[in-house]
């Protein structure tokens, strides 16, 4: 089967088991880029979240995204051309806004 073997799914458990041991709540934003999403925004999205909610795109531990991964692309068509713009945006904007709670 396609998902058996998907590389992707490799990566985030080889690097996903490694990170989540210095991850104190196990909750680990998951988010996708260059997803043709034209039955939810009507375009290409270069930063959505795997399980659907943009403003809380954390799932518990790396069985949860793996899982979040499996579910996404039986319904996301991959589009180009890759922009990663949005999705480090958003990222170094959850890393900010972290820093700003946590370090004040």
């Amino acid at each position: 089967m396609f998902l058996d073997t998907n590389q992707y799914l490799k990566a985030i458990q080889a690097v996903g088991s490694i990170l989540e041991a210095y991850d104190s709540d196990k909750m680990i934003p998951a988010l996708g880029f260059g997803g043709n999403l034209t039955h939810l925004y009507g375009k290409t999205s270069h930063c959505f979240a795997l399980n659907g909610n943009i403003f809380n795109p954390e799932l518990f531990g790396v069985q949860g995204v793996l899982e979040a991964y499996k579910s996404s692309i039986t319904k996301v068509k991959l589009s180009g051309p890759t922009n990663f713009g949005q999705i480090i945006k958003y990222a170094a904007d959850m890393a900010e806004s972290y820093l700003a709670h946590n370090l004040t």
